[in-house]
């Protein structure tokens, strides 16, 4: 690495950012394997990982999800999601965007991820921090068609990659889709349609009254909006604390003008003249006319799939966000230390085949025991199997004492057909 880095690649406190890495790995791999290794053996590495052994990582994964099933994977969810940097400087993978994580300020890269309903990964993209991720959908439709050869899938994912470029790609590659709809941007006439009562259809579920209507948007698409009580609650109550919040701001604010830009808040600003600033009363009612509905768009036959099944499946989208969760959190994929596109494209990399054997454990766990194990429980009940090694000073044998294994633990390693000892043993050359 270069001995020189502008003021940007420093922390705020200071710190450098290589410093902030070498005490974030030292400290993991000496705690939990107590072994030291060098930063630089780290970098050169990541170095080793080209693109074309990244691609060949995906490739088995995904060889290996499909084993697992007898049948066709035919139906896949994608989003994306920001990954930031402990930097604040740019370059042709780092760029400042809209942030998920809300570190607007700081250097990122877009992460596209598609798995199965299960959960299971199909394949990973990244792209520059600054693209619009409706932009990112035509390398998915390549990764699905030519890479992977699925003949038939259905493609699910939210109202963030809904364009007539990515409809239209979905459609000349004969995909089919549930994508969530941005209702409040339909036409006058789809809005007024939508938000008369008439056409719903009720149906009670679980604690909640779920109204339902389908449409022939067009001759080949069908919109179905829903309205629940549970989301319509919810949707009031975010309003109404968001509204109570704008008015102690606009309370104590010395500078009203200044609130305009405040994120969550803007749609309910009327601006009068150069200062004054207040709650659009009428905005507020038009807007609770929307609560609790929900819409997507779907070129799946009604004879192939119904209304039901369809919502069944879009809501299948969490699976996806925890893979995000997953990978963010249990994994500690972010922030991300590096600063050239080389080693962030192998973190990355790295971190998916982390998330793919989480995955792919959970599932084959789910399968014998008809539990789950979360990403936390697995790697809990793992870091807590542990031998110790005693000397014997007479005669210099070395003994390992094993620690007891948790019913969890058993539950793993049998899943895995692994047999660990569970009384102590002497260390041999052949052990």
């Amino acid at each position: 690495m270069s001995g020189k880095r502008s003021c940007d690649e420093r922390h705020r406190d200071g710190t450098s950012i290589q410093a902030m890495q070498q005490t974030f790995f030292g400290r993991l791999l000496e705690r939990d394997f107590g072994i030291s290794i060098a930063l630089e053996k780290i970098y050169r590495m990541l170095d080793t990982l080209s693109e074309k052994k990244i691609n060949r990582l995906q490739e088995i994964c995904w060889q290996y999800c499909r084993g697992l099933f007898t049948e066709e994977i035919n139906i896949m969810f994608y989003d994306c999601t920001t990954l930031y940097f402990e930097s604040f400087t740019e370059d042709e993978l780092r760029s400042f965007g809209y942030s998920k994580d809300h570190k607007f300020n700081q250097g990122q890269v877009l992460l596209a991820l598609m798995v199965t309903k299960e959960g299971l990964p199909v394949g990973y993209d990244v792209f520059p921090g600054n693209m619009y991720e409706g932009d990112t959908f035509k390398a998915a439709i390549e990764k699905i068609k030519t890479r992977y050869r699925v003949k038939r899938a259905i493609v699910v994912a939210d109202s963030g990659l809904l364009s007539k470029k990515n409809i239209a790609l979905l459609e000349k590659e004969k995909l089919q889709y549930i994508v969530g709809a941005r209702l409040k941007s339909l036409s006058n006439e789809w809005q007024d349609k939508i938000l008369d009562n008439t056409d719903y259809e009720k149906k009670a579920k679980d604690d909640e009254i779920l109204r339902i209507a389908a449409y022939h948007y067009t001759k080949n698409r069908r919109l179905i909006v829903t309205h629940s009580t549970k989301r319509a609650e919810k949707d009031r109550r975010d309003r109404e604390k968001s509204i109570e919040k704008l008015r102690l701001k606009l309370e104590k604010s010395k500078n009203p003008q200044s609130l305009i830009s405040n994120y969550g808040y803007k749609k309910f600003l009327a601006v009068d003249g150069k200062v004054q600033v207040g709650v659009n009363e009428e905005k507020i009612q038009r807007q609770a006319l929307w609560d609790g509905l929900h819409g997507v768009f779907t070129n799946v036959r009604e004879n192939d799939m119904k209304v039901e099944e369809i919502l069944s499946q879009y809501h299948g989208l969490w699976q996806v966000e925890e893979s995000f969760r997953i990978s963010k959190y249990d994994l500690r994929v972010r922030p991300v230390f590096h600063w050239s596109a080389k080693r962030i494209k192998a973190h990355i990399a790295i971190c998916f085949v982390a998330f793919s054997l989480i995955r792919f454990l959970q599932h084959r766990i789910r399968q014998k025991t008809g539990e789950y194990f979360s990403a936390e429980r697995i790697r809990e009940e793992l870091y807590r199997v542990q031998e110790s090694i005693l000397i014997n000073t007479t005669d210099s044998y070395k003994y390992v004492i094993p620690s007891k294994p948790s019913k969890d633990a058993i539950k793993i390693y049998e899943t895995l057909n692994k047999q660990r000892h569970v009384t102590p043993f002497r260390l041999t050359a052949g052990v």
